[in-house]
């Protein structure tokens, strides 16, 4: 994930020396305890949050802690990166974040959040990113060291095994249901892994890709991705060959591909660079390619809404599927403009100015994080994004909830994301 998508890089960048923009909203106090809501073993309702000096906090929505994870590191410490597990293992929710050892070497830290019990295990490379399996028993992380290409391992914290199973950049990636394959975007290159038993097998996709960062896996044998418009066949799937003999400056297409059957089906005519996200119940596909519009397309009726014409710079599904939020880009502010579209209808709230971590380390690359992580809360009647104080420069995490006009404050830091619902889709479906 070294290569950044140019459109959206500039637009996210120009965020960054950003002055002050409208108040954001007022600071609430934190009340002395709190019954939680009602809720399955399964469903949290949670915030893990990065401070500025690297602390891995959980809170409440409300801004009461819950657990400290990590105490603050050192300068030169790598990004922690932490991210929550999809769903418990064993009874356990886990966070998994990056920790430097004293003497140099690197580690895979996984936290239990309800008995902050932490085990290490060691990585060969310095991990950056992280990707839980749908299933939290496997951890994909994407890491380097000095003077190396990017290299992807699995951690299968079970058994205490790493294993890196593939190698090169820029590198994008996308589990599939049953967390029991990957397909890779690496390079100009497709790849399928799949880990047979305790063994993972690489298999080329023999694909002409175009310009787009991290494929998704929709259900089966069925991925989205970005190919070459051309006027021949082009034929995706495993063991058939990719007959397209178009350049990348011509036009371009989102396709879904069966691997198996060979079957495509174009969804989406492109112009630029494009990014795109299903909605957890792989019904509908949000597709953006930097030249505009966003676009929300029907898988099953084949029809397309344009959801905001103007310039985009992030956008996810709601847990439940029935919700858009995107962020819009206000240049002339130089701020970001939460949106909800639910269908019908786009709701607005106010502009903030996100946080530099937020728009250097994660923003480039969105597409990725929204595979892997989430702004909404579980039951989708609320998001949390990392913002600039209006009164007092500092980065804190603010909650914006769909039926209140203006965002609350819960605390310091520099991103935050909230717990995941549990997947309705069964693996593999």
């Amino acid at each position: 994930m070294i290569r950044k998508l140019a459109a959206g890089f500039w637009v996210v960048m120009a965020l960054v020396a950003c002055g002050q923009t409208e108040d954001p909203g007022e600071i609430i106090p934190q009340p002395e305890e709190e019954t939680p809501p009602a809720a399955g073993p399964e469903v949290l309702d949670l915030l893990l949050v990065t401070g500025s000096d690297g602390k891995v906090t959980v809170i409440k929505p409300d801004g009461t802690l819950v657990r400290e994870l990590r105490g603050p590191v050192g300068p030169g410490h790598p990004g922690l990166q932490p991210t929550w597990a999809p769903v418990s293992v064993d009874g356990r929710r886990l966070v998994a974040w990056t920790e430097l050892g004293d003497e140099g070497g690197f580690s895979v830290a996984l936290g239990d959040v309800d008995t902050g019990e932490i085990t290490r295990h060691p990585a060969p490379v310095a991990p950056f990113y992280y990707y839980w399996s749908p299933d939290a028993t496997l951890l994909a992380f994407l890491g380097q060291n000095a003077f190396s290409p990017l290299e992807m391992g699995v951690l299968d914290y079970r058994r205490e095994s790493v294993e890196i199973v593939a190698t090169g950049q820029p590198f994008y990636f996308d589990w599939r249901p049953d967390s029991r394959a990957i397909v890779t975007h690496v390079g100009e290159a497709m790849s399928l892994l799949t880990l047979t038993g305790e063994a993972w097998s690489s298999e080329d996709i023999p694909i002409r890709v175009g310009r787009f960062q991290a494929p998704a896996w929709l259900s089966g044998d069925r991925i989205l991705i970005v190919t070459p418009d051309s006027p021949g066949s082009v034929q995706v799937s495993l063991g058939m060959t990719a007959d397209a003999q178009d350049d990348n400056s011509s036009p371009q297409r989102l396709i879904l591909s069966d691997l198996e059957a060979g079957s495509v089906l174009t969804l989406a005519e492109l112009e630029g660079a494009a990014i795109f996200e299903p909605d957890p119940t792989g019904k509908w596909v949000a597709v953006y390619d930097f030249s505009g519009p966003l676009r929300v397309l029907d898988l099953a009726g084949g029809f397309e809404t344009v959801v905001s014409e103007g310039e985009v710079a992030a956008f996810e599904w709601s847990p439940a599927g029935d919700r858009l939020l995107f962020m819009a880009v206000d240049r002339e502010a130089r701020a970001l403009k939460p949106r909800v579209w639910d269908g019908r209808d786009t709701l607005a709230f106010p502009a903030f100015l996100p946080s530099r971590v937020w728009v250097v380390q994660y923003l480039p690359f969105w597409d990725q994080y929204s595979r892997s992580l989430t702004l909404w809360s579980p039951t989708g009647d609320a998001f949390t994004y990392p913002g600039t104080s209006y009164r007092n420069g500092e980065d804190q995490i603010f909650i914006q909830r769909l039926d209140e006009p203006d965002p609350i404050t819960v605390g310091n830091g520099v991103f935050a994301s909230w717990s995941p619902a549990p997947r309705d889709r069964a693996p593999g479906s």
